[in-house]
């Protein structure tokens, strides 16, 4: 068989089939065939779409009107801290946020991220408003996106933003009830998380629509790249309010001398240089800071104020001490041991409170003025308060107060023993606790017993003036009349020989007791008509004279200062202040004190601490089957743990021109149970 070659190619068709097709297809050709095929014309290309830009998350700056930005660090880490302290079954974040949301944002937050939030003054300037939002981090944004698609509708926002709509169970709840009432709860209910991402991952940002609008930039784009070291922290800014606070300025002393009644034209004054303080110390301050850490050992946080300038009494008092800054005075540590309250000053520039005391002293002319008091023996109070006693206040000073367990304890069984029926029996026990529940109180002043001692003395002339006798004998009846004179010290207490006692007696009015009535006789037959009216019985009321209560203070020189003490019992008052001398034994002393070795080496300007029972021995003459002083001999630390604090003022830096004022807060592990256990046990 032959086979067709073409131009030297052999083709695998036998030449008779070629041309048998050949010949087919001229045949074809003459007879019509079948029809040409019609050209393939294309179709014209889909316009081209620009693909959407990448979401913009370059950093923005503050938005108009911020007031506060703050960060929750760990959020997971600190719930497992605060279980620790209580002990108790926690909630995880994940089912905290279930409590408040539902189980799609639950699932798609992450809070082992910080959780962020802002707060910025809207509206105008004489109606602002606050816009508050927060934001929580998401694993990712398609993640979060696919969760929440599935229980919420999401709309598209800007810069590639979802909003999302009825997250919070209270959302769901309202706009259930308004569909079941048939009403419309329009497009926008719920409306107030966007998801967005962020200068790192995604992040959920909930609060009302118009604040999510403001500062969800902010939020997303900004404050994630910032890193502050604290497990919270806080920063309050004040520059918005200053604006419209200054433009209500004028209006705002007289709103409150109406409020306040400062109708006289001293008390006018001092209301409004307290007004005029506030909007001072607003125009002083640049910023505040709060950071705290949480952790095993207890909780310490600071705050710094920065001040811009020192136009106030507040921000000149806070910061033209720093030169004054140094470890506690030795009187500090050798306050008793049971102190359960005390702090230290370093003192300021005298000159400083020249203002404030002329203001006071004005007030209280005034006030006496209008209660009659002799012009000579108002002269002489006014003196002795503003111009002698607040000046001893104003320079370096210790404090401490603190009260006999043992007394307290058995005054309170005695109260508890007291018949309810036997008011005198009753009363005296309550009496006596009285003056264990107050205590002893010692402050050691920056002034010999020289200046100090004759305060004292001259109160007691002052009193015992015939012309203010006279006068004070109008105020109230004799019978109810204070007395005060300078005593000897307590018997069996051994005081320095210039020491002054002054002794202020303070009579009680006398308890009135109704006598039991016995019920009338049972009638055996109905009263005549015209028959008397029955006279009631002659009820003769009981009185019960009552004990006065009695006020010691003494005055006690120690080296060239001296301690004041104020108190009930004399005793227990003048012992305190004897072991307080420089002179004593140290064995008991506020420097074997466990928990204050913080305060041993660190320079401040001032520092104080208190103890759970110190604070709660105040609530131990309560009503009632428990008080909260009551659970203190139950709790761990029996409520005697330290609790701190220190001040320092720095002076100017770039941040702070005018300087700046700190404040270290230290709250331990073993306070913070005894806190929890008192709150669960009321």
């Amino acid at each position: 068989m032959r086979f067709l070659r073409v131009s030297g190619f052999r083709t695998p068709f036998p030449a008779p089939f070629l041309a048998a097709s050949a010949a087919s297809m001229l045949a074809l050709a003459a007879c019509g065939g079948a029809p040409p095929v019609a050209p393939v014309v294309p179709k014209p290309a889909a316009p081209l779409v620009a693909p959407e830009p990448p979401p913009d998350v370059t950093a923005v700056p503050e938005p108009a009107g911020l007031v506060l930005v703050g960060r929750v660090a760990k959020a997971e880490a600190i719930l497992k801290t605060l279980g620790s302290w209580t002990r108790l079954p926690l909630p995880g974040g994940a089912d905290l946020v279930r409590s408040i949301a539902d189980d799609s944002v639950a699932e798609s937050v992450d809070l082992s991220q910080p959780i962020d939030g802002a707060v910025s003054l809207g509206g105008g300037v004489r109606d602002p408003r606050p816009l508050i939002a927060v934001s929580v981090a998401v694993r990712s944004f398609d993640d979060a996106k696919a969760k929440l698609s599935a229980k919420h509708k999401l709309t598209k926002g800007k810069n590639g933003q979802l909003w999302v709509e009825g997250i919070g169970r209270a959302a769901a709840s309202d706009r259930g009830r308004s569909k079941e009432k048939g009403e419309d709860d329009g497009d926008d209910e719920g409306d107030s998380c966007v998801l967005a991402h962020a200068s790192s991952g995604a992040r959920l940002v909930c609060g009302e629509r118009d604040a999510v609008d403001v500062l969800s930039p902010y939020l997303t784009r900004t404050v994630p790249r910032q890193t502050w070291p604290s497990d919270i922290h806080v920063e309050v800014t004040l520059a918005a309010i200053r604006e419209p606070l200054g433009q209500v300025r004028a209006a705002l002393p007289m709103l409150a001398r109406s409020m306040l009644g400062g109708s006289s034209p001293a008390l006018a004054k001092l209301i409004d240089a307290g007004v005029n303080e506030l909007v001072d110390v607003v125009g002083d301050t640049g910023r505040l800071t709060l950071d705290s850490q949480l952790g095993d050992s207890g909780v310490q946080a600071t705050v710094k104020v920065d001040y811009i300038k020192a136009q106030s009494f507040v921000a000149q008092l806070a910061t033209s001490s720093a030169q004054r800054a140094d470890v506690p005075p030795p009187a500090f540590w050798h306050l008793p041991s049971d102190t359960d309250m005390a702090l230290f000053g370093k003192g300021s520039d005298p000159k400083l409170f020249a203002h404030p005391k002329e203001l006071l002293g004005n007030v209280f002319l005034e006030a006496t003025e209008g209660a009659g008091m002799p012009e000579p023996e108002r002269k002489a109070v006014r003196e002795l308060v503003v111009d002698r006693m607040l000046s001893l206040f104003t320079g370096p000073l210790v404090y401490g107060k603190g009260y006999d367990a043992t007394a307290l304890d058995k005054a309170l069984a005695n109260v508890r023993a007291a018949k309810p029926g036997d008011l005198a029996a009753r009363d005296e026990a309550e009496r006596i606790a009285a003056e264990q529940v107050l205590g002893w109180h010692l402050v050691q002043v920056n002034e010999p017993i020289t200046k100090v001692g004759p305060i004292l003395k001259d109160w007691s002339q002052l009193w015992n003036r015939p012309a203010f006798s006279k006068w004070a004998k109008q105020q109230s009846s004799a019978k109810m009349l204070a007395t005060m004179r300078i005593v000897p010290a307590p018997a069996g207490v051994t005081l320095p020989k210039d020491a002054v006692h002054l002794e202020i007696v303070m009579p009680r009015p006398d308890l009135e007791e109704m006598p039991a009535v016995a019920p009338p006789p049972p009638q055996t037959r109905a009263p005549s008509k015209n028959a008397p009216p029955t006279p009631a019985p002659t009820v003769k009321v009981k009185k019960i004279p009552r004990k006065p209560v009695v006020l010691h203070v003494i005055a006690v020189p120690d080296q060239g200062g001296t301690w004041l003490g104020v108190g009930l019992d004399a005793k227990l008052l003048a012992q305190k202040a004897a072991a307080s001398l420089s002179s004593a034994p140290d064995t008991t002393t506020l420097a074997k004190l466990p928990g204050t070795e913080a305060l041993r080496e660190a320079k401040a300007n001032g520092a104080w601490f208190a103890t759970l029972r110190g604070l709660l021995v105040y609530t131990a003459l309560g009503h009632g089957s428990r008080t909260p002083f009551s659970t203190v001999a139950s709790l761990s630390a029996k409520g005697a743990t330290p609790i701190l604090l220190t001040f320092v003022s720095q002076g100017p830096s770039q941040a702070a021109p005018a300087g700046s004022a700190v404040a270290t807060f230290k709250l331990p592990r073993a306070a913070i149970e005894d806190i929890v256990k008192i709150a669960m046990s009321r």
